[in-house]
């Protein structure tokens, strides 16, 4: 009979892998008979959690009553176990306690499936005002934040606790309490301490996931057959939670370059757990399958999010089956400018367990040779040596920007324009500028950190047209993620993911140099940040992994690697703009920090203002790169009516009313009456892009009537007389074809110009 224990709930709920679950519902001779191969070696993480675990039961058992197991033992015993659920022992909690039921559960009855031991971190055990005992379940965990597939964990100790309360006859003098508890990392503690947050939860709805988990999901998994290759019938999903897993090495060789086309489509980076499965579904299988799925926009049966980025995907596919580097359909990107006369490249890893900078690194460089280089590895998780890392790396920075600052102003001064230089930030990852995000929000405290930040908050003058770029959220920083300008412009033969190490030694064919090749001990098979394994083996002084030399060192070829591809990107920019078709069209100013605003000098006020200005940054952004793309993709993510015929104009009141018949693929559209600003163009990218030429193209759709509503398939659209009749609408109105027009969603902020008025307005009260 097959068996499992809370491990396996967990996981489920974490990974939501078919395969990962059956393989551990199977013996060891089971696994061996396929063979499937299995890493047994303790992980880092696990080994961290139970020391922290450790540490937090010990200094419990000093501040209240714990019953523990005997020295030696790993479960407490089943005697002790029986005297501790029947208050027979005076112990507020138990940790380690087996609660498995002797009986198979009721609520595997006729799964065919029984229980392995299940035990708990800690059970705490409290007597009610009624004299019935009430248990709570709580489990300990290394980490910052207690997520869903914890909580489910808990909920399934909570239904085998039921079992055995039954069984030892303490249904009706028992209860268990509707909440359960993880207990973390705290905030403002670290990973090696024995303090503990508490986070209370009820317990209901992950009850709920279980029982259905329990009775129609794990069943049906269990009655899958195993194997290799196609005779396995798990389903199973490569992605970067995966790298945690003991059977990823099993599931790597479905995707080993050796097997050319024939690999499984999960090698393909973007696909995700719910697009292969609808890929299974269509008959596509493997990576040369994909490649050839040129019509898989329009399958039956494909998903929204498959249908959006069926190009994208099969591009990908045909990169992986030719091992070559090409083009997407993105004509552009709005996420690097065309030009960077003095780079500054970036590199920040993350400690998730301690919440901390592991490395930080950083580079100059101008006409093309490294003119500066630091980088920073914090000696321990304590937040004074993160922030004088942050101080070393980031003031090292700012010392550069103002020095740049300088020149540009001389040469303003001396109006030779000539000789004004261009300034850009790179990461590779979009994660390295949040967790840079994060660790400034974490010094706003200490001096030298916020004056930092605000000299950061001075790079965004509110007189910009085109901000600088945000990724999903890290605002404040005006930097590129290299990599997703590499991912919307390019098709590399990458597997599973974009990392630094796949997407440089795809490139070094093509002429990118630096190709980062991890030195031993750093090698990750979809990512190229510090591993969990190395970040805590510096913190821990483990034996056997790179000190601070090798990591300082590896954050160094990191830097050359970013370099490399992002000198690449210049190049090719540099050909495509011959062609007239540029790929990089962030637009940018020679560099200045932003008169109007001292950060030395800085009250409150002036950084809320700051905030108000870079979260009108951040949304004008977003909807410039959404403009950017294709008319086919704004249109299928309901952003855009696209080539919409154009039937009449006639006069409503002092202005037009254009009446245009929407074709069957626009008609999903979530635009209408309640967008007070739409614009109207023939779909050129220098009209739709440029938002000082938004107003000369600016419309709105009219409220339909009663009469109007048989007809879905006819949009009316009101232009202002002065915009109708403007120079630019006029030129388009001859130029587009009948079927030329396209309605889009700009940029519409009406609140953060008040907000800053108002802002100013207080600023100034005070100061008088």
């Amino acid at each position: 009979m097959k068996s499992f224990s809370a491990s396996t709930v967990k996981s489920w709920f974490q990974y939501r892998c078919e395969r990962k679950v059956r393989y551990e519902l199977s013996s060891d001779a089971e696994l061996a008979a396929v063979p499937v191969l299995k890493d047994v070696r303790e992980a880092a993480w696990a080994a961290l959690g139970n020391a922290y675990e450790e540490r937090v039961v010990s200094r419990l058992a000093l501040e209240q009553s714990v019953l523990r197991p005997a020295p030696g033992e790993k479960v407490l015993s089943e005697r002790l176990s029986l005297a501790f659920l029947r208050g027979e022992r005076p112990a507020i909690f138990a940790a380690q306690i087996n609660l498995k039921p002797t009986r198979t559960p009721r609520f595997l009855e006729g799964a065919g499936l029984d229980l392995n031991r299940n035990i708990a971190d800690l059970v705490r055990r409290r007597i009610l005002p009624d004299g019935t005992a009430e248990f709570t379940i709580i489990d300990v965990k290394a980490t910052r934040r207690a997520t869903a597939f914890h909580k489910s964990q808990i909920a399934f100790y909570v239904r085998v606790l039921e079992e055995r309360l039954a069984e030892i006859g303490l249904t009706k003098a028992a209860t268990l309490d509707t909440n359960g508890q993880v207990w973390r990392i705290p905030d403002n503690g670290t990973a090696d301490g024995d303090d503990w947050q508490a986070e209370i939860f009820p317990l209901r709805p992950y009850l709920r996931q279980v029982d259905d988990f329990c009775a129609n999901v794990l069943p049906a998994i269990a009655r899958k057959s195993i194997g290799f290759g196609p005779s396995d019938q798990t389903f199973h999903h490569l992605y970067f939670k995966c790298e945690q897993c003991a059977f990823l090495e099993h599931c790597q060789q479905s995707i080993a370059p050796p097997l050319g086309a024939a690999r499984d489509v999960s090698a393909v980076p973007g696909i995700t757990h719910e697009s292969k499965k609808a890929l299974k579904r269509l008959g596509l299988h493997t990576v040369g399958a994909l490649s050839e799925a040129r019509g898989l926009a329009k399958s039956p049966g494909a998903s929204w999010s498959l249908t959006r980025n069926a190009p994208r995907l099969v591009a990908r596919a045909a990169a992986l089956r030719d091992n070559a580097v090409y083009r997407t359909e993105e004509e552009h990107s709005f996420l690097m400018p065309p030009r960077a006369d003095v780079r500054f490249f970036l590199s920040v890893d993350y400690d998730p367990v301690d919440d901390r900078i592991a490395a930080i690194g950083y580079r100059r460089v101008q006409d093309g040779a490294v003119a500066g280089e630091v980088v920073r590895v914090p000696p321990s998780a304590a937040l004074r040596d993160e922030a004088d890392a942050l101080v070393s790396v980031m003031g090292r920075l700012i010392e550069d920007l103002g020095d740049l600052d300088r020149e540009n102003r001389a040469a303003l001064d001396r109006g030779d324009e000539a000789s004004l230089k261009y300034a850009h930030i790179f990461f590779f990852e979009p994660s390295e500028a949040m967790s840079l995000q994060k660790a400034v929000g974490r010094h706003l405290d200490d001096a030298r950190v916020r004056g930092g930040l605000l000299h950061l908050v001075r790079l965004f003058p509110p007189e910009d047209v085109v901000p600088e770029p945000e990724f999903k959220g890290a605002h404040h920083l005006p930097a590129t993620a290299v990599r997703s300008v590499v991912e919307q412009l390019y098709a590399l033969p990458a597997t599973v993911a974009y990392d630094l190490r796949q997407v440089s030694q795809a490139l070094a064919p093509q002429g990118a140099a630096g190709a980062y090749a991890p030195a031993e001990g750093f090698d990750r098979p979809f990512s190229s940040l510090l591993s969990i394994d190395v970040i805590r083996g510096l913190r821990e002084g483990a034996d056997g992994t790179p000190g601070v030399d090798a990591i300082l060192a590896d954050v160094g070829t990191r830097l050359s690697a970013l370099q490399g591809v992002t000198d690449w990107l210049y190049a090719e920019n540099e050909k495509a703009s011959l062609a007239g078709r540029p790929l990089l069209r962030l637009s940018k100013r020679p560099f200045v920090f932003h008169e109007t605003f001292d950060p030395l000098d800085a009250a409150d006020l002036d950084v809320l203002i700051a905030c108000e200005l870079l979260e009108n940054r951040a949304g004008l952004l977003e909807a410039l790169v959404r403009l950017a793309q294709p008319a086919t993709r704004r249109r299928d993510s309901g952003r855009c009516m696209a080539n919409l015929e154009l039937m009449s104009i006639v006069n409503f009141g002092r202005d037009k009313l254009m009446k245009f018949r929407i074709p069957p693929l626009s008609q999903e559209s979530d635009l209408g009456p309640g967008d007070l600003k739409l614009i109207l163009t023939d779909d050129r990218p220098d009209l739709r892009l440029d938002m000082l030429q938004w107003p000369l193209v600016e419309c709105r759709i009219l409220t339909p009537s009663q009469q109007d509503l048989a007809f879905p398939y006819i949009v009316k659209v009101v232009v202002r007389r002065d915009v109708f009749d403007g120079a630019v609408f006029q030129e388009i109105l001859q130029s587009t074809p009948v079927n030329g027009w396209h309605l889009d969603r700009p940029f519409v902020d009406f609140n953060t110009d008040k907000a800053a008025r108002f802002l100013r307005h207080l600023a100034g009260g005070q100061a008088a």
